[in-house]
């Protein structure tokens, strides 16, 4: 909606000088030696720091410090600290490593992009969507996570808001919507979306958003920024749920939010401020911790996953796999495009239908087999799930159906147990699913 977002030319001017790049994804040992940082502070375990004097406590409160480390990080924890510092710092260097560059060599006098951690994903996207959204407003929503569903409807059924949900993999849809919603100020898509693995084209909607004025907010969680960064494909805002790839152990749950510096400290912070949606101190550190090894852990994922998803395509008891790093897959070419791999999550069904997958589930629910079944993703073990009734149960089931989320899908989320133990059980617990 033009003309609502004050800093919104210079956003764009930055943009396309910084952040667009015919370059999608950094290079693979570049990524894994900012993963590995330069050491992991001590865990900050307390409330509250004491300031030199008045005059240091006056300027952090303002936004000054004068050491160069983020002024709100050493004053209160709710506000910040340093441990979820050195993560926003680390997530800011794997998202926009070559806007930090680019910008430095433009002597860009400013920052770009401003980067938050948050208690969970979930916390991260609400404090980004309340840090701009009022009554009247019109959010255009991909497929997406059962919680950002409901968390949707919620503005819509209690503020006033406009929400519409669309097939985002056709961006005309969402140019369509735009022109039937004038009010449209935020496009919010997952890609690749949660759970039937569908791609939404960040450069072709992006290309449709930005000359209206409209915020193309992108939840990169499947992906973590080891297989894609939304920026360089022309995102306005990126969103994590770090509980997932980032910490890869099932540890920790931790959100990150990345975006426009103007908007993030003058709208985005102070309800970040305010709310509270803050990270322990400990929290953060594991997540520090965990990251370290990211690239390692999810090129590993990525690798059996692919082995994964070819044997099931060729099972006789599987009828389906969705899996964008196979040739069937319908964006098979855009996955090639904006990723550096398929991922590590394939969805998939079974010939016996919906009572095979429970079957299929409560096989892998015992001890004696190498997964779990559990809801989450991204960790180093692998999960089976069932997204009908548990990680999409509150979508309504017509909308639920629409998108292809069926009550015979199975979603699987590959560790690292290495490909043939993995395979192997599959394959066993397929033929006893019947």
């Amino acid at each position: 909606m033009k003309g609502r977002f004050s800093w919104w030319p210079d956003w764009i001017r930055r943009k396309n000088a910084y952040a667009r790049t015919n370059s999608l994804q950094m290079d693979v040992d570049r990524f894994n030696a900012v993963c590995a940082g330069v050491g992991l502070p001590n865990i900050h375990q307390k409330s509250t720091f004491k300031f030199k004097d008045v005059a240091d406590g006056a300027a952090r409160f303002l936004g000054v410090s004068p050491s160069g480390e983020k002024p709100y990080a050493r004053i209160y924890t709710r506000l910040g600290n340093p441990n979820t510092e050195y993560l926003e710092k680390v997530l800011f260097q794997l998202e926009c490593d070559h806007i930090i560059y680019n910008a430095l060599s433009a002597d860009e006098k400013t920052p770009t992009i401003a980067s938050l951690v948050s208690a969970s994903g979930m916390a991260a996207i609400t404090t980004v969507i309340l840090g701009f959204v009022r009554p009247g407003d019109c959010i255009i929503v991909g497929n997406v996570y059962g919680c950002t569903d409901s968390f949707m409807r919620f503005l819509q059924n209690r503020f006033g808001v406009d929400v519409v949900f669309v097939d985002a993999t056709n961006p005309e849809n969402i140019r369509l919507v735009m022109q039937q919603h004038p009010n449209t100020v935020a496009v919010f898509i997952e890609t690749p979306d949660n759970p039937t693995l569908q791609l939404c084209d960040i450069s072709a909607i992006s290309a449709i958003t930005e000359p209206e004025e409209v915020m193309l907010i992108v939840d990169n969680t499947f992906c973590s920024p080891y297989l894609q960064q939304p920026f360089r494909l022309g995102a306005d805002v990126v969103v994590h749920s770090l509980t997932k790839y980032v910490n890869g152990h099932s540890a920790s749950i931790a959100g990150a939010a990345l975006g426009p510096y103007e908007f993030f400290s003058k709208e985005v912070y102070p309800v970040y401020k305010d709310l509270g949606p803050t990270p322990s101190p400990f929290e953060s550190w594991l997540n520090s911790l965990t990251i370290q090894e990211m690239g390692v852990r999810m090129e590993h994922q990525c690798k059996t996953a692919q082995k994964l998803a070819e044997f099931l395509e060729q099972h006789p008891g599987v009828s389906r796999v969705w899996y964008p790093g196979l040739q069937s897959h319908p964006q098979h070419a855009l996955c090639k495009k904006q990723m550096r791999h398929g991922g590590a999550v394939i969805s998939f069904e079974l010939k016996g239908g919906y009572q095979a997958g429970v079957n299929l589930m409560n096989y892998f629910a015992r001890p004696d087999t190498p997964m779990e079944l559990a809801v989450s993703l991204g960790s180093v073990i692998s999960y089976i799930e069932h997204p009908a009734s548990m990680t999409h149960a509150v979508v309504p089931e017509e909308d639920r159906l629409k998108r292809g989320i069926t009550d015979s899908l199975v979603r699987l989320s590959v560790g690292v147990e290495g490909f043939s133990v993995l395979r192997d059980a599959l394959d066993k617990g397929i033929q006893l699913a019947g």
